[in-house]
């Protein structure tokens, strides 16, 4: 457990370094208070007192640039070590290869985890001062759920960097992982549906294929549960099981999410040469 927590720190330090994590969390703090304000000035409501369209267009913020943080971190952590050759350095050395994994993967995650949550902080903290509609218990879960999803992409990330021979075979596996659940996912799924008449199980299985649509499903119906804003497979969730048993499925889909990538990524990182 030494030598985790040791690679762990090594990360957090080379990655809180690093100017492109830095620049994360300025743009993401910029850009949520950019929202506030514009929300303010034209809707006339800022912050949680209701899930409005400056609420939605926060959550799809963090839905776009949250996963896209982890996976250029994750992705690059060990395709990058093995492309300069530092990986057979330290795996050289008397530590387990899990042991490696785990330093790396608990190192990105809470690099990216802290930089968001300092975005999310001085936003915070502003939108506090300039409106009495701030609810920090439910800002503090915004938060647990982006940094949820922060923890599921770094895993996906890492077990994409696992598989790659170079830094840019990873990061092009991420950018295409990236696209495809930020983007394509629910284009796809929806003619789909049209084209088959997909129907009940089909639609709960494709809502949980997807962990972004799952923290955006999660995030809405804790705060204000708007069947405009869940969309087709949220609002078919809704519908057939409820709130209460919604909050339950997604949120054990969630941890199977957590849990399921860095499992692959052990895998795989176990069963190759460095």
């Amino acid at each position: 457990m030494n030598a985790v927590m040791t690679i762990a720190r090594k990360e957090i330090r080379d990655a809180v370094s690093s100017t492109w994590l830095i620049a994360y969390a300025v743009l993401f703090t910029l850009l949520a208070l950019g929202l506030s304000y514009l929300g303010q000035r034209n809707l006339g409501s800022v912050g949680f007192e209701n899930f409005s369209r400056t609420t939605a267009s926060l959550l799809n913020l963090c839905l776009l640039l949250a996963p896209l943080a982890a996976l250029t971190l994750g992705s690059g952590a060990i395709a990058g070590d093995r492309e300069r050759g530092t990986l057979t350095y330290l795996l050289s050395q008397p530590l387990d290869r899990w042991e490696v994994l785990a330093g790396k993967y608990l190192g990105l995650a809470a690099s990216i985890a802290l930089a968001t949550t300092l975005g999310f902080g001085v936003a915070g903290v502003v939108i506090a001062l300039q409106t009495s509609a701030m609810d920090v218990g439910t800002y503090v879960l915004f938060l647990a759920l982006v940094i949820a999803l922060i923890v599921v992409m770094t895993g996906i990330g890492l077990a994409l960097s696992a598989v790659s021979k170079t830094r840019a075979q990873a990061l092009g596996l991420a950018m295409l992982v990236w696209f495809v659940v930020a983007f394509a996912f629910d284009l796809i799924l929806i003619g789909m549906v049209s084209a088959t008449s997909m129907h009940g199980g089909g639609l709960l299985a494709a809502l949980l294929l997807n962990p972004i649509e799952i923290v955006r499903v999660l995030a809405i119906i804790q705060l204000e549960p708007d069947l405009q804003i869940l969309g087709p497979f949220g609002s078919y969730l809704m519908e057939r099981v409820g709130r209460a048993n919604a909050t339950v499925i997604l949120s054990a889909a969630l941890l199977m999410w957590m849990a399921l990538p860095v499992t692959i990524a052990s895998w795989l990182f176990e069963s190759r040469e460095a």
